[in-house]
């Protein structure tokens, strides 16, 4: 049950008995819990009576004053108490409600004309003018304390729930922190016992890796190197066996093409079959029985016509089958179009809402929203590939882990290594002007540009990740191939999940943030990657490294302003 709040009362002497008068009105609140009515009578005798009025008068939350002529001859009352019951009521601390008693010229009290008062429009307890009983007097008075304790109450639980939220947020941000130290800590640990595997180069070494970490970041390469040390030591073909079958079918060929000879009339000129080739079964070949050979020897043409042999009894010709695709399977393509990351798509100028509104689950602080103009551009298609980075570079990131996908995004490359690939792409392709995206136009692009249906969807794409994303739950632990899931608006792939992406900028906060510091050398990574989980893909969310940082989540997609 909430605490009652204390109602505290500035009164002069000869007012006392309006004051019981009125505690005997606020009564039912009293009992109800929701006020504790204090004055000055209930100081106990031996107590510093000065000191208890200032200790009540700090911690009370309405403070009235009952103002007559009376109340102005009081210089205690004006010397002592009105000064600090102001001093608390401009702080918020607490309310002050005048209750005019008695006909007065308050109006003209520069403290009491201020401040609302009771009862309602300054009309005296005890002018009947106005009041035919002086109980409906009282019951304004009364309704006006309920008015402040309601309006106090709403504060209360407004300050209440901002401070559940608050303390949620920080819940939910270290939650989210300790995740993140614990996803770096496990992977810190996979790569030491990685490195230990390597430096071994047996395998022992490998074996164990796979077995601590049988879906790990190498685990395959692990799989591939295991592979390689058994193949020295694999049993030796069966050479002798193979050979005996060998053997074996060419006696039967011999066998086959001999016999007829074997079983002739020994008449050299022609060959008359024992019995004819059957035809019996579908897969025999179907022969017609030869003719009785011509024993004139005929000459035609200066030549000799011979019959063809038959082959020998119980001697079948299988049909060679023909092979057909099933009707139910799609023909195959002859090859498969290289998808590339120097595959630009232009995006329209506009303005848009940069940021995440309050409601977004998951939002960071660093989110807040704020209107921004962007010019038009071109963005890439795709994040640049492994074959990409090749074709320009010659060789893969000298620390890439991934290989064997050429079309897998290229990973563990830093901000100065793009730059250096835009440099000799640049002068590959002179008039492209290659760059990396400013945040402002990944953020843009990653919700579709000027298709403003798009800015309320929490990925590039849509709101379901699944669908348009590698992240922690489907990605198996590896980048995957550019391209393989759903596109957003503009037919941009990836933008959420695989890797993050570099930008242009040094991370700055935005113009609405005011808590964020600026990191001068940081540079903006944006989108989320393979094994982040779904808050870190976000379209809004915003992170970044040292121009140096490499990491096997980390890769780029290119921009031009001149497309």
């Amino acid at each position: 049950m909430p605490q009652p709040y204390k109602l505290f009362t500035i009164y002069a002497r000869e007012d006392a008995q309006y004051l019981e008068e009125l505690r005997g009105q606020l009564r039912p609140l009293e009992i109800a819990g929701r006020i504790k009515i204090w004055s000055d009578r209930e100081i106990n005798p031996g107590v510093d009576w000065e000191q208890e009025i200032v200790n009540n008068l700090d911690t009370a939350d309405i403070i009235l004053i009952l103002v007559s002529a009376a109340y102005y001859n009081s210089a205690y009352i004006h010397n002592k108490e009105i000064n600090y019951a102001i001093s608390r009521h401009e702080k918020g601390d607490a309310k002050v409600l005048p209750v005019i008693l008695r006909p007065c010229h308050f109006l003209d009290d520069p403290v009491i004309s201020r401040l609302q008062v009771l009862p309602t429009d300054g009309k005296p307890v005890t002018d009947r003018r106005h009041w035919q009983e002086r109980d409906d007097a009282w019951l304004d008075v009364v309704a006006g304390v309920k008015r402040t304790i309601d309006v106090l109450s709403a504060a209360e639980n407004r300050r209440a729930q901002e401070t559940r939220n608050a303390k949620e947020r920080a819940d939910n941000e270290n939650l989210a922190n300790l995740r993140y130290q614990q996803e770096q800590d496990a992977r810190r640990s996979e790569q030491a016992a990685w490195q230990q595997a390597t430096e071994a180069h047996d395998m022992p070494a490998y074996e164990h890796y796979l077995a601590r970490y049988p879906q790990g970041e190498y685990a395959r390469e692990a799989r591939a190197r295991i592979r390689e040390l058994r193949r020295p030591n694999a049993a030796p073909m069966p050479w002798r066996k193979y050979a005996a079958f060998g053997g074996g079918a060419v006696a039967l060929l011999l066998a086959v093409w001999l016999l007829p000879k074997v079983l002739t009339n020994g008449d050299s000129d022609r060959v008359t079959p024992s019995h004819p080739v059957t035809t019996a079964d579908s897969n025999l070949v179907n022969r017609q029985q030869p003719k009785e050979p011509d024993t004139s020897h005929g000459q035609t043409g200066g030549s000799t016509s011979l019959p063809s042999p038959s082959l020998p009894e119980n001697v079948t010709v299988e049909k060679p089958k023909e092979e057909k695709p099933h009707e139910d399977e799609p023909a195959q393509p002859a090859g498969r179009s290289r998808k590339s990351g120097f595959e630009l798509v232009r995006v329209a100028g506009g303005a848009f809402t940069m940021g995440s509104p309050i409601g977004e689950a998951d939002r960071y602080d660093n989110e807040c929203q704020h209107s921004v103009t962007v010019r038009s551009f071109g963005i890439g298609k795709y994040e640049v590939t492994q074959t990409d980075w090749r074709e320009i570079m010659g060789n893969n990131p000298p620390e890439l882990k991934f290989k064997g996908c050429d079309q897998c995004p290229v990973e563990r490359v830093s901000w100065n290594d793009i730059q250096a690939f835009l440099k000799k792409l640049n002068a590959k392709y002179p008039g492209k002007n290659y760059r990396l995206p400013t945040e402002a136009e990944w953020e843009y692009a990653a919700r579709g540009g000027k298709d403003l249906s798009a800015t309320a969807q929490l990925y590039a794409g849509g709101n379901t990740i699944g669908s348009v994303a590698w992240y922690s739950e489907n990605a198996g632990s590896k980048t995957h191939p550019v391209g393989g899931k759903s596109p957003n608006k503009l037919g941009l792939y990836d933008m959420s999940g695989n890797v993050w992406e570099w930008c242009q900028d040094t991370y700055q906060p935005y113009p609405c943030d005011s808590k964020s510091t600026a990191n001068s050398s940081n540079r903006v990574i944006r989108g989320g990657g393979w094994d982040h989980v779904p808050r870190y893909c976000r379209a809004a969310n915003r992170s970044h490294g040292a121009p140096t940082y490499r990491y096997n989540d980390l890769g780029f997609r290119l921009a031009s302003s001149s497309f």
